[in-house]
């Protein structure tokens, strides 16, 4: 089941997917909201994930570890900003924060599952907002996750260090393809609100 945690501020929106395992992609910035609510709903947090390594994604990562002992999932590209506080790619600068560097323990790559029991999460390379973000999708349910690749009403940014405009658009083509077959029936982006297939159609146009 997925439980989403929704921001209209500069924090990004977070999902608490639930089964077997939990895990909580995209802590964003406040941690207090992550850690309470696992608390009042009594899980126990298995991983996080990161959909891409930026400070709005990735700020809270190291207070939820700390306090769940969950392990800490990212693209391995990804990955290694965030094991050496890279702040010219984690972006924290923008934040006025620092970023507290984390241990990464499960570097992902295009195809890769993410097991949480009943719900299995494939992970989907789609590089452009930064070399290694990542889309999430439960192919049984048709839920994707697409973190700042895709919005509702538009796509991620390709001007900060690291993005690409046309690795962007190689991105929506993998996705449009998914969604042409049938398969994508919900997204759930970073930041505003969740769509459907049709979110995926749209960013498309933008490339035509």
């Amino acid at each position: 089941m997925i439980h989403p945690l929704y921001s209209d501020s500069l924090d990004c929106n977070a999902f608490v997917v639930f089964d077997d395992k939990t895990c909580v992609i995209d802590p964003g910035i406040n941690a207090l909201r992550i850690i309470s609510f696992l608390r009042d709903e009594g899980f126990k947090l298995d991983y996080v994930v990161n959909t891409h390594c930026h400070f709005d994604h990735t700020g809270a990562d190291k207070a939820v570890l700390d306090e769940t002992g969950a392990k800490l999932a990212a693209h391995e590209i990804d990955a290694l900003p965030l094991e050496y506080a890279d702040s010219s790619l984690i972006l924290s600068d923008l934040f006025g924060k620092p970023f507290e560097r984390v241990y990464v323990d499960v570097k992902l790559e295009d195809g890769f599952i993410i097991d949480l029991g009943g719900t299995k999460l494939q992970v989907l390379h789609t590089p452009g907002h930064t070399q290694g973000s990542i889309c999430l999708f439960d192919e049984e349910t048709g839920d994707l996750f697409s973190g700042d690749t895709v919005f509702a009403e538009g796509v991620g940014r390709t001007d900060f260090p690291g993005g690409s405009l046309d690795a962007l658009s190689e991105s929506i083509e993998k996705l449009s393809q998914l969604a042409s077959e049938g398969d994508i029936k919900s997204v759930y982006p970073g930041h505003g609100p969740a769509s459907d297939a049709g979110a995926i159609a749209r960013a498309k146009k933008l490339f035509a």
